[in-house]
C-alpha cells in the first residue's frame, strides 16, 4: 500500500509543462539584472562570432542587387550551369567562419554553465549581494563547474549529430537510413543529459555520478520526462525562429542604412547582437523550467536515487587484528 502511495504521489509531483514554464517567468522576473550582467560578456562574444556570417548575407544581398542592376555581354558555353552566374565570394572567408563557428559552440557551453550557476545563485542567495558582487560570485562557481560539465556538453554534442547532419546535409540513401535510425536514439540519450546536468551543477556531482543520478531520477517517468523537455524544445524552437527572421530583417535594414552612412558593420552588428540576446534570454527561461522539473523529479526520486543523495559513504577505521 505504501508502495503504491508513493508511486501516485510521483506521479503527481510531475506538472504540466505550461506550469514549469509559468514558475520560470517568476523565478527569473526578480533577478534580471544579474542574469544580465552575468550574461553580458559571454553574449558580446558570441555576437562576434556570429558577425561575419552576418556581413557575409548583407554582402550577398548588396552584391546580388548591384549585378543585376547592370547589364552584362559576355560568352559563356551552353552547358554551363547557371550557378555560375551568380556566384558571389563572400566577404569574409569560409576558413574564419568555420573557425568562429567552432569557438561559438565553445561559448555556448560556457553560457550554459553560467546561466544555470545564475539560477542556483537565484535558488541559494536572500538578496543581501549587489549585481556585481552575485556576478562574480556566478563566475567564480562556473569556473569550478566548467571543466566537469565539458564532458557532458561533448555528450550532448554527439546525441544531437544525426538530427544535425539530416537537416543540415544532403547524403545518399545508404547513408541516410542509419542517421535517420539514430535520431530516436539520440534525442533519448538528450533527455538524459539534460537532467545530468542540473545534478551536475545543483548537488555537485561528478560527471559520471551524475549520470548515473539522472537515470535513478527518471527510472518509471522516463516518457514523462521526454514529453515536458520536447513541449520546452518546441516553445524555445517557436521563439527562437522568431529572433532569427527578426534578425535577418534586421540585419537587411540596418544594414542597407548602414552602407548608406558609410558604417556598415555597425548596423549589422547592433542586429546581431539583439538576436543572440533574445536567444540566449531564451535559453535561460527554459532552463529556469528545466530547473522546476528536476526538483520535482527529486522529490519523487525512487529508493536508489535517495541512497546516491547521501553521497559515497564514509571510510571505514582500520581492521582489528586477530588477536584483539
Amino acid at each position: 500500500m505504501r508502495c503504491k502511495l508513493a508511486k501516485i504521489v510521483a506521479e503527481v509531483r510531475l506538472k504540466s509543462s505550461f506550469i514549469y514554464l509559468a514558475n520560470a517567468v517568476r523565478d527569473l522576473t526578480g533577478n534580471w539584472k544579474v542574469l544580465a550582467l552575468a550574461l553580458a560578456a559571454p553574449v558580446l562574444l558570441a555576437s562576434l562570432c556570429l558577425l561575419p556570417d552576418a556581413l557575409n548575407l548583407q554582402h550577398l544581398v548588396s552584391e546580388f542587387k548591384i549585378g543585376n542592376q547592370g547589364q552584362n555581354v559576355a560568352f559563356i558555353p551552353a552547358q554551363a550551369p547557371y550557378s555560375t552566374l551568380t556566384h558571389i565570394e563572400p566577404l569574409v572567408p569560409v576558413w574564419l567562419t568555420r573557425t568562429l563557428h567552432v569557438v561559438l559552440l565553445v561559448l555556448t557551453a560556457v553560457i550554459i554553465v553560467i546561466v544555470l550557476c545564475t539560477l542556483k545563485w537565484v535558488r541559494d542567495s536572500h538578496g543581501e549581494a549587489g549585481a556585481l558582487e552575485a556576478t562574480l560570485q556566478i563566475y567564480r562557481r562556473s569556473l569550478r563547474r566548467l571543466l566537469p560539465f565539458a564532458w557532458l556538453y561533448v555528450l550532448q554534442l554527439i546525441a544531437a549529430l544525426p538530427m544535425v547532419i539530416w537537416v543540415n546535409a544532403s547524403m545518399p540513401l545508404l547513408f541516410a537510413v542509419p542517421v535517420v535510425l539514430l535520431i530516436v536514439p539520440g534525442f533519448l540519450a538528450s533527455v538524459w543529459l539534460s537532467v545530468a546536468q542540473y545534478a551536475l551543477v545543483f548537488d555537485g556531482y561528478r560527471t559520471w555520478l551524475a549520470l548515473f543520478y539522472g537515470r535513478e531520477l527518471m527510472r518509471g517517468r522516463f516518457i514523462k520526462v521526454a514529453i515536458r523537455i520536447i513541449v520546452f524544445l518546441a516553445v524555445w524552437s517557436g521563439y527562437n525562429s522568431w529572433s532569427v527572421a527578426a534578425f535577418l530583417a534586421l540585419s537587411l535594414l540596418l544594414g542597407l542604412l548602414g552602407a548608406f552612412a558609410g558604417a556598415l558593420w555597425a548596423g549589422v552588428f547592433i542586429a546581431d547582437l539583439l538576436s543572440v540576446s533574445v536567444v540566449f534570454a531564451t535559453t535561460a527561461f527554459f532552463f529556469a523550467a528545466g530547473l522546476r522539473l528536476y526538483d520535482d523529479l527529486k522529490a519523487g526520486a525512487s529508493p536508489a536515487a535517495m541512497a546516491m543523495v547521501q553521497g559515497p559513504m564514509s571510510p571505514t577505521g582500520p581492521l582489528q587484528s586477530a588477536a584483539s
